[in-house]
């Protein structure tokens, strides 16, 4: 669809031109003299201020003050006014981290950035680290997604970031977005784009998980056909395959009403659709149900989970019980070992309803004038007409 124009995050969604900072000089001053009341000293050679905590980072000057830095947790409790602050050592540093969140991060944050504008394929816009860098996943290079987290985590605040951070950035002729929708995230409004198709009900979701089962078999006869690998050269030499994105915002209700054949989709779909163009992303409250599809999804997504065995079975460690603020995950792309924490993006309703709005009046509008045009094509060829109907499309252009 050649006429569509995708909408401009930076005049919809509401982003940052200016951080919230504050100074910092008191607080290293009031650390100093502490120090210097318990005889030690060090210097503060990192001070950092993100959007889910301020990080100061102590170079100590000889062992004796290391261990003495560390034990001066309670009275950093005091300075910073703060009961939830973290003391920790690494990389030759002794970091303290102050849960501190002057400003929110909006989800136009991470769509306006550098990051996602300079991103090929499909991003998905996953948060923003402790630097305020805009951190993506690239379907391209990891097709699937599996992400946990329990209610009141931001999951749902997360899930609607990663939907319309495909719909700004992805042409309907490219892509097919599936939606399974839930009781606590729903996406009826999603329903308006002929190319968002949403599934409400357990029933739904098996179907069209059957059916993404038999695209494969077709899709995969007919890259053989052509002699392609995948879809991305499928695509170069003149074919047109779209991608398929699926996602399941509830995947406990599957794996409570049929188990064994949710499990047989979700890992045949995840293991061999990659060439093919079929993207899931898998997201449940309830971790445990997620046990044993790790190995499939390279990619992952924990968020504040109820106990250590949701963090181990999302991130293979501990560390996401302890997560604090609401929105702030761990990261893992699949290539690095070690996860990063960042605080995902915000967007309100009437945002959202904002971009649904302009994306389907684009598309109504790109259809009209693919219609007229293919009845300009006709009329040409048969030679009648061309003129009288080329009048018609300005009036409605205009």
């Amino acid at each position: 669809m050649a006429d569509f124009i995708l909408p401009k995050a930076g005049e919809l969604l509401r982003h940052h031109t200016i951080w919230n900072d504050q100074a910092m000089t008191p607080y290293i001053d009031d650390l100093i003299d502490l120090w210097a009341q318990n005889n030690v000293y060090g210097t503060v050679d990192v001070c950092v201020q993100g959007p889910m905590m301020t990080r100061f980072g102590i170079i100590p000057a000889d062992k004796r003050s290391a261990t003495r830095i560390s034990k001066l947790e309670p009275f950093y409790r005091k300075i910073f006014y703060r009961r939830d602050i973290r003391v920790y050592r690494a990389d030759g540093h002794i970091y303290i981290d102050v849960p501190w969140r002057h400003d929110e991060v909006w989800l136009g944050d991470l769509l306006t950035s550098r990051e996602y504008s300079s991103s090929e394929g499909i991003p998905l816009a996953i948060g923003m680290n402790l630097y305020r860098e805009c951190v993506m996943a690239e379907l391209t290079y990891s097709p699937n997604l599996l992400v946990g987290g329990t209610p009141g985590s931001g999951l749902s605040d997360f899930l609607q970031g990663l939907v319309l951070s495909i719909l700004i950035r992805q042409l309907p002729g490219d892509v097919d977005l599936y939606l399974c929708s839930s009781s606590n995230l729903s996406f009826d409004d999603y329903a308006i784009l002929p190319y968002c198709h949403v599934c409400g009900t357990v029933r739904e979701t098996m179907a069209m998980l059957s059916e993404m089962s038999a695209e494969i078999d077709r899709r995969n006869d007919l890259l053989y056909e052509s002699g392609c690998r995948d879809i991305y050269r499928f695509n170069e030499r003149g074919g047109h395959m779209k991608h398929r994105i699926i996602m399941i915002t509830e995947y406990q209700r599957l794996f409570r009403s049929n188990r064994q054949a949710a499990m047989a989709y979700i890992l045949r779909i995840s293991q061999l659709a990659r060439p093919l163009g079929i993207h899931l992303i898998l997201a449940s409250a309830e971790p445990t149900c997620l046990r044993g599809l790790r190995e499939s999804f390279p990619a992952r997504v924990c968020m504040k989970v109820a106990n250590p065995t949701g963090s181990k079975i999302l991130l293979g460690e501990t560390g996401g019980e302890k997560l604090i603020r609401k929105r702030s995950l761990y990261y893992l792309d699949g290539h690095d070992p070690d996860p990063q924490l960042l605080q995902c993006g915000y967007a309100t309703a009437k945002e959202v309803r904002n971009v649904l709005n302009v994306l389907g009046s684009n598309y109504v509008n790109a259809r009209k004038y693919s219609i007229f045009d293919e009845i300009d094509e006709e009329d040409s060829e048969d030679g009648s007409g061309g003129s009288d109907r080329g009048g018609i499309r300005s009036l409605f252009r205009n």
